[in-house]
């Protein structure tokens, strides 16, 4: 049965929840507070990360956590404040931090990235898409001999979850990126991650959400919620 269906929010998550919703026959309207051409959404790296599989809430973490909360160009920064929910939220997260947590999560982050990758390969060919989309995978580069042990140890728990990983000795690695003059002792290369291009992606599927009838409202806030049982 087809429903209406108001997404609030028209980055990627809201545009993909509308796309797969009119693609199971529902009419689809979109709203964001933005001009929908920026944002996380449009700007990143458009990397697809099946070989990032061990979750950020791992044994070590919190002392390393602790050195990225102060500096604001850090993935992990969070800005100092006095907030009791903060601090049980730290707490929680230190907590979480074990071994056993790691284990148990790092097929779940595993299947989750694939998907993502192949759904993204989907649209692209069902669509005819043109943003940029190759599976050329990811060679990390390490400079110190401590560094490539760190990644050969995560390497090889990604080549034991079935996903395709290469150790690079520091001769070979000409041969993978070759003309490049690089500084490395070594290296991992992960065949089975993704590159894209995320505007052109948004772009291609703001279009298509249009075509299909989909309304978008741009510069609009939601600022109440009402329940009602019509």
């Amino acid at each position: 049965m087809m429903k209406e269906v108001i997404v609030i929010g028209g980055g990627v998550i809201g545009l993909c929840s509308a796309y797969y919703l009119v693609k199971a026959g529902h009419k689809v309207t979109v709203i964001d507070q933005s001009s929908m051409d920026g944002g996380a959404s449009f700007v990143n790296a458009g990397y697809l990360t099946p070989s990032h599989i061990i979750p950020l809430a791992a044994p070590g973490a919190v002392k390393q956590g602790i050195k990225w909360m102060f500096n604001a160009s850090s993935p992990f920064y969070i800005k100092p404040r006095l907030d009791k929910s903060l601090f049980e939220w730290a707490w929680a997260f230190n907590k979480s931090c074990t071994k056993e947590n790691v284990n148990k999560s790092i097929p779940v982050i595993k299947d989750i990235n694939l998907l993502s990758a192949r759904l993204f390969s989907e649209i692209k060919q069902e669509e005819g898409f043109n943003f940029h989309l190759k599976n050329n995978g990811l060679l990390v580069l390490c400079q110190s001999e401590k560094m490539l042990e760190e990644e050969i140890h995560i390497a090889r728990i990604a080549a034991a979850e079935g996903l395709e990983v290469k150790e690079i000795s520091k001769s070979n690695i000409p041969n993978i990126e070759i003309g490049a003059k690089v500084e490395a002792v070594g290296a991992v290369h992960y065949a089975c991650d993704w590159h894209s291009t995320p505007h052109e992606f948004m772009n291609d599927l703001q279009s298509w959400l249009k075509a299909e009838g989909v309304q978008i409202f741009k510069n609009e806030q939601i600022t109440t919620l009402e329940a009602s049982q019509d």
